[in-house]
């Protein structure tokens, strides 16, 4: 079993010329944590992360982890108007480039292993043709239900 068997292939994209705020929208409207950035060739060339998003918007010392205790951080405003501020930026401007891609026929084992493995938490792993056109995406949950499927259809 490869990617191409366990990989949703219904992919919720935006275009790299669309803004944070087109990008937030949908991210609330799919309920969903991020969205692949393709380019006019339908080529994936980043991934916006509602958790980045959150990183930008939030005043510097909390995103970076030097006040362990923000109950008393008299910032709201200030996370209202960086929020502001983002919405007219392009989404290739706040995209993350360190996303994970496999070929349609990488091995369910190495799929698991680069979920496990990652020096980061991985959510998504994408699939990609040969020339970075997004063909699907692959979710620790794709994985399970092939699985299971497989296995109870014994």
């Amino acid at each position: 079993m490869n990617a191409a068997h366990v990989m949703t292939t219904e992919v919720i994209t935006l275009k790299n010329e669309k803004n944070v705020k087109e990008g937030i929208a949908l991210l609330i409207k799919k309920r969903i944590r991020q969205i692949p950035i393709i380019d006019k060739d339908n080529r994936i060339i980043g991934v916006v992360k509602s958790q980045k998003l959150l990183q930008l918007i939030l005043p510097k010392y909390v995103a970076d982890g030097l006040l362990k205790d923000v109950k008393f951080a008299p910032d709201l405003p200030q996370i209202y108007e960086k929020a502001k501020a983002l919405e007219d930026k392009e989404v290739k401007d706040v995209l993350d480039k360190d996303f994970i891609k496999v070929t349609p026929d990488t091995s369910v084992f190495e799929l698991a292993a680069l979920f496990i493995n990652a020096e980061r938490p991985v959510e998504t792993i994408y699939v990609v043709d040969d020339k970075d056109i997004l063909l699907g995406i692959i979710t620790p949950w794709d994985i399970f239900e092939k699985i299971w499927d497989m296995g109870n259809s014994h």
